[in-house]
């Protein structure tokens, strides 16, 4: 390649990396006021409650404390900006089993565009609540009826220098109950600090847009959170804290931790506090995961406790095609192809191409 196409190939990078921080940067300039948001009195006035659910086994096995960690897709959907820390492909899969027999599937894809800076991901989410059977005025029945709720995103990162990246993304909601059906988009948007071992994070999850029902405008549950995180050298412990303003829901407190050994085996626990919820409405409790893995392939598993409600189990697959050598069974590992294209391992701190 010659000097003058690695230029251009860096100019258009670059252009690419501006438009995303310029949009994440008037994004969460636009949202500052949306953190008066009206709270727990609010409780239920907005469609699509499903959003605020959650996902990934490994970010509520630490109790949802993630805002500000990054580096492995789950985090995506709470911060779009975690994004920006992939230094590879990854691909993940999820699913929960949650009160009243309703299940929860998730997919996700993403990793780095080719050699430059940015990153993307996409990933879609799928909750159905079964099937009700309806009534009509005189109690008379009409037929069985199914419920369920899909999303699918698509969200890019760029580091905007060694120690901050800027994530932004866009989502499709629908939303069926029998023949009748609803649709919408929506905004995500984040940033997140890196500073040697401390970590710090700010999102804003389903902002803007609605779901429309016949004409109709519904809000989405849209979130705004902070967070913090610790990485204590040496020992592969990692500490959390969150801390979120939900537009029509309550405020909560949540901290996690996490350890890591040798990335071959990972423990982990957190607790939500509901901070407005009356005790019997309230989804305060513990939660805990375990997850173990190897070159490449991982698997996750968390027991979430909400409140009074009966435990949540989920689990999830991720892989990370470039590491997966041992099952094709090639002789030449492809992480020491990467290294040689100068690309960052995992959990590194991005870089300018």
């Amino acid at each position: 390649m010659s000097a003058w196409d690695r230029a251009r190939r860096q100019a258009r990078a670059g252009r690419r990396g501006r438009a995303v921080i310029v949009t994440v940067g008037t994004l969460l300039l636009l949202l500052v006021p949306e953190v008066s948001f009206a709270g727990g009195e609010a409780a239920g006035t907005t469609a699509a409650g499903f959003l605020g659910v959650g996902t990934g086994a490994g970010v509520l096995g630490r109790g949802g404390a993630t805002l500000a960690l990054g580096g492995e897709l789950d985090v995506v959907p709470w911060n779009a900006a975690a994004l920006g820390w992939m230094g590879e492909t990854q691909i993940a899969v999820a699913h929960a089993g949650l009160a009243d027999e309703v299940t929860q599937e998730w997919f996700a894809v993403g990793g780095r565009l080719g050699r430059t800076s940015l990153r993307w991901a996409l990933d879609g989410l799928y909750q159905s609540e079964g099937s009700f059977e309806g009534r009509d005025e005189f109690n008379q029945a009409t037929g069985a009826f199914d419920v369920s709720s899909t999303a699918f995103g698509v969200h890019l990162a760029h580091p905007a220098g060694p120690f901050l990246t800027l994530g932004a993304g866009g989502k499709y909601v629908g939303e069926r109950l029998g023949d009748v059906s609803g649709s919408g988009w929506t905004m995500d948007a984040g940033a997140q600090l890196r500073v040697a071992w401390f970590g710090a994070g700010v999102a804003v999850t389903n902002v803007g847009g609605g779901l429309d029902y016949a004409g109709t405008s519904y809000d989405l549950p849209t979130n705004f959170g902070v967070g913090a995180a610790v990485e204590v050298p040496l020992t592969g412990l990692r500490l959390a804290l969150d801390a979120n303003f939900p537009r029509a829901y309550y405020r909560d407190v949540r901290v996690g931790a996490e350890w890591r050994w040798h990335d071959l085996v990972a423990l982990r626990a957190g607790y939500r506090k509901e901070l407005d919820a009356p005790v019997e409405l309230a989804e305060s409790g513990p939660a805990f995961g375990l997850g173990a893995g190897l070159r490449g392939l991982w698997l996750d598993y968390g027991y979430v406790i909400p409140g009074a409600g009966d435990g949540q189990h989920r689990l999830a697959v991720s892989l990370r095609p470039g590491r997966l050598g041992w099952i094709t069974g090639g002789g030449l590992r492809v992480e020491e192809m990467r290294e040689s294209f100068d690309e960052p391992r995992a959990g590194a701190a991005p870089t300018r191409d």
